[in-house]
């Protein structure tokens, strides 16, 4: 695959392939320097975020790819198999080998997430289960049955992990210690959005919030202590669905205080969420900027978590370092 470098102006940078396949993921490695893409032509790509340079392509045409994700280093990952069979794979980056197979998921893995301090992640089936696996064993550590289809997110601090299930709206958060015993408290998402699918769940950096957003780019905020709505997106405009599952189009900055939603008009709206109040609970969330782009919906957004930068996906990968101070 031939991979064209685009430069659009000083604020962003856009990757097209030849063929340009739909993303439907994508991670930075813990440094900030590396990015990974997955795609449904079944390939894996690999990007330099500081050179601004594609480095590889990594295929799996006979499994499929989905959530790739970088373990604690830029030179392994994690991903899901779209189709045989549902196995996770932990892939060597440098030489394109694998290390380890995570094998006992019967369904699509639709949801993946590392710890964000230790070398255990986390997987979500269509089979009604959520398991629990370390990266230094092919054994899963752990199993509910929880039914589906469900989302996962880590805490910052990896003590506590979120469920959200799709069919009933309900968030339930758990110990990671006591991984298979029942949620310690579990909320209620707005029945207004029982109809929409879910395509991302994520905490704050403080833990004090959870993002929830659903398929078609709606986003509620969550009090991750108390469960309370404390509020909803104003200007958030559909997204047209897809056949397949991606991961989400809103993305929380390294310092939380901002959020970033990716919109069908082809805009990324900014949100200020500090300015959420108790007062304000349930109240709707203006917008206080928007950014724009000519390539592509900005259907996936991903904030880098050490530079001042994010990317956006659609068929095309574009990489922005944003100008907020108008």
């Amino acid at each position: 695959m031939t991979q064209k470098f685009c430069r659009l102006s000083n604020r962003t940078k856009n990757f097209t392939t030849k063929d340009s396949p739909q993303i439907t993921s994508l991670d930075f490695d813990d440094s900030g320097q590396f990015l990974l893409t997955s795609s449904i032509d079944e390939s894996i790509q690999l990007y330099d975020i500081n050179k601004g340079k594609h480095l590889k392509p990594i295929y799996s045409k006979k499994y499929g790819a989905h959530l790739a994700r970088f373990s604690h280093d830029e030179k392994h990952c994690v991903y899901a198999s779209t189709k045989v069979e549902h196995t996770i794979r932990f892939l060597s980056l440098q030489n394109n080998t694998y290390i380890r197979y995570f094998k006992g998921h019967q369904g699509l893995v639709n949801s993946l997430e590392l710890s964000p301090l230790e070398s255990i992640f986390m997987s979500s089936s269509l089979d009604n289960t959520v398991k629990l696996w370390d990266l230094r064993s092919p054994n899963a550590q752990g199993n509910l049955n929880v039914k589906g289809p469900n989302l996962i997110a880590f805490d910052p601090s990896g003590l506590v992990f979120a469920i959200v299930n799709e069919e009933t709206k309900k968030l339930g958060l758990y110990n990671i210690k006591n991984y298979e015993q029942a949620p310690f408290s579990t909320f209620e998402l707005p029945q207004d959005y029982l109809p929409l699918k879910l395509s991302k769940v994520e905490f704050t950096n403080d833990g004090s919030k959870i993002i929830v957003t659903f398929g078609k780019g709606q986003l509620v905020v969550v009090d991750a202590f108390e469960g309370t709505i404390l509020g909803k997106l104003l200007d958030s405009v559909s997204l047209p669905e897809r056949p397949y599952i991606d991961s989400g189009s809103s993305t929380l900055t390294p310092d939380g205080k901002f959020l970033l939603n990716g919109n069908g008009d082809g805009t990324v709206k900014l949100y200020d969420l500090s300015k959420i109040t108790d007062e304000s609970v349930n109240a709707p969330i203006s917008p206080i900027s928007s950014l724009s782009t000519d390539h592509g919906l900005p259907r996936i957004t991903l904030f880098n978590p050490r530079f001042w930068c994010f990317a956006s996906a659609d068929t095309s990968l574009t990489l922005w370092t944003p100008s907020f101070d108008k």
